[in-house]
């Protein structure tokens, strides 16, 4: 099967192609797919140095600022959790350079994140840019997002 058929993962210590470069008008869609329950902007930090502690989206792009993951985390140690579990696996220690952080509200329900990280690879392009890669559906982001 090949690797490049959507939603066909590749093995563990493979290195999938990357996606699109990271552009300065994508960071602001990561506050925006989490919507009301967005604690604060978006911003960056080096893979190894990550201090995240809250649950959130999280972008994550190589030395030459593609982007190669793009993920959630509703765990207690936060995004930076998250990305120490991914750097466990040797191509993302490899890969893995800098990520981006769109802080959310403790509050945040699974189903409200999971809607905003299908929104954010909508808003990004990446379901037809980095077709080896799934993502949960955008569906009723909007009505998800709002915040009681």
């Amino acid at each position: 099967m090949s690797s490049t058929l959507p939603g066909v993962r590749t093995p563990q210590d493979a290195v999938p192609p990357p996606g699109p470069v990271l552009l300065p008008s994508h960071i602001p869609l990561l506050a925006r797919a989490l919507g009301g329950y967005s604690s604060s902007d978006p911003y960056w930090s080096r893979v190894d140095t990550v201090e995240a502690f809250s649950p959130g989206l999280y972008l994550v792009v190589d030395a030459q600022g593609r982007i190669v993951w793009l993920g959630i985390s509703a765990g207690g140690q936060g995004v930076t959790g998250r990305i120490r579990t991914h750097l466990a696996e040797p191509w993302k220690r490899a890969v893995f350079h800098r990520v981006w952080i769109a802080p959310a509200y403790d509050s945040i329900p699974r189903p409200v994140l999971e809607a905003a990280e299908g929104w954010a690879a909508d808003a990004l392009a990446l379901r037809t840019r980095m077709p080896h890669r799934t993502w949960p559906p955008s569906t009723n982001w909007l009505s998800l997002v709002g915040r009681p």
